[in-house]
């Protein structure tokens, strides 16, 4: 991380671009689970179209972590936001003025808290422990240094829950394979995916407007664009059926929903190495390959 801070900027992004295609090209790791999900979500597209897109998403992988390193410099020269007017609608939705922004693995993520709050949308995010506590202590220096609000680890769902209750915004990726205990079976591609229930339980409870809100990275590779999309049409207090269980699956189908639109938008932003497909119905074989390996 220092030595990217210290580094010419236009040099660093030149080797990291040339870097994320090559690991593309030269089918490394998590190279074949990526083909595999494009397949999946395009299954008409030409091979060479796949790997157009797999090299482009490779490829924002290894200039994000340029922009992650350097997290704390002013963005707004290179971060424009679109669709303001939906965050005042959401807003003014609002029981208390909270909002959950529904965002994923998309552009560079890890930039969009940080637009976000230099614009004056101050969010906090839960940030979900990893396995190397060194890589954890890391990645929550550089999230603080970009000016997010992290959640405390030890105790998220409260903190989150609090946040809300404050009137805040909360930032919530919803595109990652979870375990069957704590998730839900619904359609991502034409192919059922495992979905969190938690903040689609959350939506169901509070009617706590959730915001669509993505960064694109533009084709120049160095600005992006926030986009952020109306509301969504979910079920809440106001308009619950007396099958909660159904009303947590259809929220938690149409969070998702909104999340494929974007990626069909954008297919090159998205994140195509997760394995998320990789819990499967009983009965299901799982897309992947056991190791891993390319």
């Amino acid at each position: 991380m220092g030595a990217l801070r210290r580094a010419p900027e236009a040099q660093a992004r030149a080797v990291l671009a040339a870097f994320g295609r090559s690991w593309a090209r030269l089918s490394l790791p998590r190279v074949r689970d990526s083909l595999t999900n494009l397949r999946i979500a395009f299954p008409d597209w030409p091979e060479a179209r796949r790997r157009e897109v797999l090299e482009h998403s490779f490829e924002n992988v290894a200039l994000s972590l340029l922009e992650f390193a350097r997290l704390g410099e002013p963005v707004g020269d290179r971060v424009r936001i679109v669709g303001r007017e939906h965050f005042d609608t959401a807003r003014a939705a609002s029981p208390n003025g909270a909002v959950i922004v529904l965002t994923a693995h998309f552009g560079n993520w890890e930039l969009l808290a940080a637009a976000m709050t230099e614009a004056g949308y101050p969010v906090s995010v839960v940030q979900r422990p990893r396995d190397d506590a060194v890589l954890d202590d890391l990645v929550a220096e550089r999230r603080e240094a970009g000016g997010t609000d992290m959640l405390p680890r030890g105790s998220a769902a409260r903190a989150a829950l609090r946040a809300l209750r404050d009137g805040r915004i909360l930032a919530m990726p919803y595109d990652q394979n979870c375990s069957r205990d704590e998730g839900v079976f619904v359609p991502f591609f034409g192919r059922l995916a495992c979905t969190r229930t938690a903040p689609a339980r959350l939506v169901l409870r509070s009617g706590i407007p959730v915001l669509p809100v993505f960064l694109h990275r533009e084709p120049d590779r160095v600005h992006h664009v926030v986009y952020a999309r109306p509301p969504l049409d979910l079920i809440g207090p106001g308009n619950a059926s007396d099958d909660a269980t159904r009303d947590v699956r259809e929220n938690a189908a149409r969070m998702t929903r909104a999340i494929e639109d974007e990626i069909r938008r954008a297919p090159e932003n998205w994140l195509w190495a997760h394995r998320r497909y990789r819990t499967q119905p009983a009965g299901e074989p799982r897309p992947y390959p056991r190791s891993g390996r390319s």
